[in-house]
Protein backbone atom coordinates (compact mmCIF):
# COMPACT_ATOMS: atom_id res chain seq x y z
CA UNK A 1 0.00 0.00 0.00
CA UNK A 2 1.65 3.55 -1.41
CA UNK A 3 0.55 6.73 0.60
CA UNK A 4 -0.31 9.30 -1.32
CA UNK A 5 2.03 12.66 -1.78
CA UNK A 6 0.24 16.13 -2.90
CA UNK A 7 2.19 18.35 -3.94
CA UNK A 8 0.98 22.43 -4.11
CA UNK A 9 2.33 24.58 -6.74
CA UNK A 10 1.90 27.91 -6.23
CA UNK A 11 0.96 29.73 -8.99
CA UNK A 12 3.25 32.53 -10.78
CA UNK A 13 3.84 35.73 -9.85
CA UNK A 14 4.94 38.79 -11.28
CA UNK A 15 7.82 40.60 -8.81
CA UNK A 16 5.06 43.51 -8.01
CA UNK A 17 2.64 40.93 -7.26
CA UNK A 18 4.85 39.11 -5.35
CA UNK A 19 6.42 42.11 -3.24
CA UNK A 20 3.09 43.75 -2.78
CA UNK A 21 1.81 44.34 1.05
CA UNK A 22 0.97 41.52 3.45
CA UNK A 23 1.88 37.97 4.02
CA UNK A 24 2.98 35.32 2.17
CA UNK A 25 2.52 31.93 2.54
CA UNK A 26 6.06 29.79 1.01
CA UNK A 27 5.42 26.02 0.74
CA UNK A 28 8.14 24.21 2.98
CA UNK A 29 9.37 20.43 2.71
CA UNK A 30 9.28 18.46 5.97
CA UNK A 31 6.41 18.33 9.27
CA UNK A 32 4.93 15.20 8.00
CA UNK A 33 3.16 14.56 4.13
CA UNK A 34 0.90 17.45 4.49
CA UNK A 35 3.54 19.52 4.31
CA UNK A 36 4.64 22.79 6.31
CA UNK A 37 4.38 26.65 5.97
CA UNK A 38 6.14 29.22 6.66
CA UNK A 39 5.03 32.92 6.70
CA UNK A 40 7.66 35.60 4.85
CA UNK A 41 6.19 38.83 5.93
CA UNK A 42 7.25 41.73 3.71
CA UNK A 43 6.95 45.73 3.83
CA UNK A 44 6.28 46.82 7.48
CA UNK A 45 7.09 43.46 9.37
CA UNK A 46 10.04 41.25 9.66
CA UNK A 47 13.85 42.09 7.98
CA UNK A 48 12.29 44.97 5.67
CA UNK A 49 10.62 46.24 9.15
CA UNK A 50 13.72 46.24 11.44
CA UNK A 51 15.51 48.11 8.48
CA UNK A 52 12.59 50.69 7.25
CA UNK A 53 12.89 53.96 9.05
CA UNK A 54 10.48 52.90 11.71
CA UNK A 55 11.81 50.08 12.57
CA UNK A 56 14.17 49.61 16.19
CA UNK A 57 17.68 49.98 14.53
CA UNK A 58 16.88 53.15 12.71
CA UNK A 59 15.51 55.03 15.56
CA UNK A 60 18.05 53.56 17.68
CA UNK A 61 20.97 55.23 15.85
CA UNK A 62 18.63 58.04 15.30
CA UNK A 63 18.99 59.02 19.01
CA UNK A 64 22.68 58.02 19.26
CA UNK A 65 23.18 60.60 16.41
CA UNK A 66 20.84 63.59 18.33
CA UNK A 67 22.49 62.62 22.00
CA UNK A 68 25.92 63.42 20.17
CA UNK A 69 25.22 66.00 18.16
CA UNK A 70 23.70 67.82 21.56
CA UNK A 71 26.63 66.67 23.50
CA UNK A 72 28.64 68.61 21.08
CA UNK A 73 26.77 71.64 21.38
CA UNK A 74 26.56 71.19 25.38
CA UNK A 75 30.08 71.16 25.64
CA UNK A 76 30.59 74.11 23.27
CA UNK A 77 27.80 75.94 25.36
CA UNK A 78 29.87 75.09 28.98
CA UNK A 79 33.00 76.58 27.32
CA UNK A 80 32.40 80.34 28.72
CA UNK A 81 31.51 78.54 32.01
CA UNK A 82 29.33 80.77 33.68
CA UNK A 83 26.84 79.03 31.24
CA UNK A 84 26.92 75.91 32.24
CA UNK A 85 23.64 75.35 34.22
CA UNK A 86 21.87 76.82 31.41
CA UNK A 87 23.80 74.73 29.13
CA UNK A 88 23.02 71.46 30.93
CA UNK A 89 19.25 72.35 31.75
CA UNK A 90 18.75 72.89 27.86
CA UNK A 91 20.94 69.44 27.95
CA UNK A 92 18.40 67.58 29.89
CA UNK A 93 15.60 69.31 28.45
CA UNK A 94 16.12 68.61 24.79
CA UNK A 95 17.24 64.78 25.80
CA UNK A 96 13.87 64.10 27.54
CA UNK A 97 11.50 66.08 25.33
CA UNK A 98 12.52 65.47 22.40
CA UNK A 99 14.95 61.67 22.69
CA UNK A 100 13.10 60.34 25.23
CA UNK A 101 9.48 61.71 24.48
CA UNK A 102 9.38 62.32 20.72
CA UNK A 103 8.44 65.81 20.68
CA UNK A 104 10.31 68.33 18.55
CA UNK A 105 13.77 68.62 17.31
CA UNK A 106 16.35 68.14 19.58
CA UNK A 107 18.93 71.09 18.62
CA UNK A 108 15.45 73.23 18.33
CA UNK A 109 14.44 72.30 21.90
CA UNK A 110 18.10 72.82 23.32
CA UNK A 111 18.22 76.40 21.89
CA UNK A 112 14.48 77.19 23.36
CA UNK A 113 15.40 75.68 26.72
CA UNK A 114 18.93 77.75 26.65
CA UNK A 115 17.66 80.91 25.65
CA UNK A 116 14.60 81.03 28.67
CA UNK A 117 16.86 79.87 31.23
CA UNK A 118 19.97 82.34 30.28
CA UNK A 119 18.69 85.13 32.11
CA UNK A 120 18.70 83.26 35.66
CA UNK A 121 21.19 80.44 34.52
CA UNK A 122 24.22 82.65 34.39
CA UNK A 123 23.98 83.72 38.25
CA UNK A 124 23.30 80.57 39.23
CA UNK A 125 26.14 79.39 37.35
CA UNK A 126 28.62 81.95 38.59
CA UNK A 127 27.22 81.67 42.57
CA UNK A 128 27.70 77.61 42.19
CA UNK A 129 31.01 78.02 40.09
CA UNK A 130 32.62 79.75 43.07
CA UNK A 131 30.73 78.28 46.44
CA UNK A 132 32.25 74.50 44.53
CA UNK A 133 36.04 76.35 44.57
CA UNK A 134 35.47 77.53 47.88
CA UNK A 135 34.27 73.89 49.59
CA UNK A 136 36.44 72.36 47.69
CA UNK A 137 39.86 74.42 48.64
CA UNK A 138 38.37 74.64 52.50
CA UNK A 139 38.02 70.86 52.50
CA UNK A 140 41.31 70.29 51.31
CA UNK A 141 43.56 72.71 53.66
CA UNK A 142 41.43 71.02 56.68
CA UNK A 143 42.01 67.75 55.35
CA UNK A 144 46.09 68.53 54.97
CA UNK A 145 46.05 69.69 58.46
CA UNK A 146 45.95 66.18 59.77
CA UNK A 147 44.72 67.74 63.14
CA UNK A 148 41.69 66.38 65.28
CA UNK A 149 39.86 70.44 64.67
CA UNK A 150 41.00 70.38 61.29
CA UNK A 151 39.25 66.49 60.68
CA UNK A 152 36.42 67.91 61.96
CA UNK A 153 36.06 70.42 59.78
CA UNK A 154 37.05 68.28 56.79
CA UNK A 155 34.47 65.94 57.62
CA UNK A 156 32.02 68.98 58.17
CA UNK A 157 33.24 70.39 54.32
CA UNK A 158 32.66 66.81 53.16
CA UNK A 159 28.64 66.99 54.34
CA UNK A 160 28.63 70.43 52.75
CA UNK A 161 29.75 69.13 49.12
CA UNK A 162 27.63 66.05 49.18
CA UNK A 163 24.90 68.77 49.74
CA UNK A 164 25.98 70.84 46.83
CA UNK A 165 26.93 67.83 44.42
CA UNK A 166 23.41 66.87 44.91
CA UNK A 167 21.89 70.54 44.57
CA UNK A 168 23.93 70.86 41.05
CA UNK A 169 22.43 67.61 40.11
CA UNK A 170 18.61 68.66 40.81
CA UNK A 171 18.57 72.12 40.21
CA UNK A 172 18.70 71.47 36.24
CA UNK A 173 16.00 69.13 35.45
CA UNK A 174 13.84 71.57 38.54
CA UNK A 175 14.82 74.65 36.70
CA UNK A 176 14.09 73.13 32.84
CA UNK A 177 10.55 71.80 34.31
CA UNK A 178 9.14 74.26 36.55
CA UNK A 179 8.69 78.27 36.40
CA UNK A 180 8.65 79.58 39.34
CA UNK A 181 10.84 82.08 41.52
CA UNK A 182 14.46 80.91 41.86
CA UNK A 183 13.92 80.88 45.77
CA UNK A 184 11.35 78.62 45.36
CA UNK A 185 13.50 76.51 42.82
CA UNK A 186 16.55 76.57 45.17
CA UNK A 187 13.91 75.21 47.72
CA UNK A 188 13.04 72.54 45.71
CA UNK A 189 16.49 71.48 44.62
CA UNK A 190 17.83 71.49 47.98
CA UNK A 191 15.00 69.41 49.59
CA UNK A 192 15.18 66.43 46.89
CA UNK A 193 18.86 65.70 47.57
CA UNK A 194 17.66 64.11 50.68
CA UNK A 195 14.14 63.54 50.67
CA UNK A 196 15.29 61.24 47.85
CA UNK A 197 18.05 59.58 48.93
CA UNK A 198 19.13 56.75 47.45
CA UNK A 199 18.30 58.25 43.96
CA UNK A 200 20.76 61.09 44.86
CA UNK A 201 23.53 58.51 45.60
CA UNK A 202 22.85 56.97 42.47
CA UNK A 203 22.88 60.25 40.41
CA UNK A 204 25.92 61.15 42.11
CA UNK A 205 27.93 57.70 41.51
CA UNK A 206 27.01 57.88 37.63
CA UNK A 207 28.08 61.77 37.37
CA UNK A 208 31.36 60.99 39.64
CA UNK A 209 31.89 57.62 37.77
CA UNK A 210 31.62 59.81 34.43
CA UNK A 211 33.89 62.36 35.42
CA UNK A 212 36.52 59.75 36.41
CA UNK A 213 36.14 58.47 33.14
CA UNK A 214 36.68 61.67 31.12
CA UNK A 215 39.43 62.05 33.35
CA UNK A 216 41.20 59.04 32.73
CA UNK A 217 40.53 59.01 29.11
CA UNK A 218 42.10 62.59 28.65
CA UNK A 219 44.81 61.36 30.68
CA UNK A 220 45.57 58.28 28.67
CA UNK A 221 45.11 60.37 25.03
CA UNK A 222 47.92 62.36 26.51
CA UNK A 223 50.19 59.92 27.35
CA UNK A 224 49.66 58.04 23.84
CA UNK A 225 49.49 61.07 21.96
CA UNK A 226 46.50 59.80 20.28
CA UNK A 227 42.80 62.12 20.99
CA UNK A 228 40.77 60.10 19.06
CA UNK A 229 39.60 57.67 21.72
CA UNK A 230 39.07 60.62 23.77
CA UNK A 231 37.12 62.12 21.47
CA UNK A 232 34.85 59.61 21.40
CA UNK A 233 33.98 58.94 24.87
CA UNK A 234 34.03 62.71 25.50
CA UNK A 235 31.31 63.00 22.83
CA UNK A 236 29.27 59.91 23.81
CA UNK A 237 29.38 59.24 27.31
CA UNK A 238 27.62 62.61 28.93
CA UNK A 239 25.06 62.04 26.85
CA UNK A 240 24.39 58.57 27.18
CA UNK A 241 24.63 59.25 30.87
CA UNK A 242 22.03 62.21 30.36
CA UNK A 243 19.25 60.19 28.81
CA UNK A 244 20.51 57.51 31.57
CA UNK A 245 19.75 59.53 34.20
CA UNK A 246 16.24 61.16 33.02
CA UNK A 247 15.07 57.16 34.53
CA UNK A 248 16.00 58.20 38.31
CA UNK A 249 15.08 62.38 38.00
CA UNK A 250 11.60 62.07 36.32
CA UNK A 251 9.91 59.91 39.39
CA UNK A 252 11.06 63.01 41.26
CA UNK A 253 10.26 65.33 39.48
CA UNK A 254 6.10 63.87 39.17
CA UNK A 255 5.71 64.10 42.81
CA UNK A 256 6.50 67.74 42.58
CA UNK A 257 4.13 68.57 39.27
CA UNK A 258 0.47 69.43 39.73
CA UNK A 259 -1.95 66.70 38.58
CA UNK A 260 -2.60 65.96 35.56
CA UNK A 261 -5.79 68.07 34.33
CA UNK A 262 -8.27 66.10 32.77
CA UNK A 263 -7.54 66.08 28.60
CA UNK A 264 -4.46 67.96 29.21
CA UNK A 265 -1.13 65.97 26.34
CA UNK A 266 1.33 67.67 27.41
CA UNK A 267 4.56 65.70 27.06
CA UNK A 268 5.44 65.84 30.48
CA UNK A 269 3.01 64.42 31.53
CA UNK A 270 3.66 60.99 29.28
Amino acid sequence: MYAELKISICPVQTPEEFLGAGPREIPLPGKGLGGAYAELKMGGDGLGGFFSSDGPLYQFLDKVGHLVMLNIIWLLCCLPVITIIPATTAFYYATIKSIRRGHGYPVKEFFTSLKNNLKRGIPLSIVLVLLGILLTFNFKVAWQAQTKQSMAFAIVYLILLFFYAGFVIYICPVLSRFSIRMRALARMASGMVFRHLPVTILLMAGTGGCCVFLYSAVSAAQAAEDTTPMLAILFLLPGIWCFASTYLVEPVLRKYMPPKPEGDKSWYYE
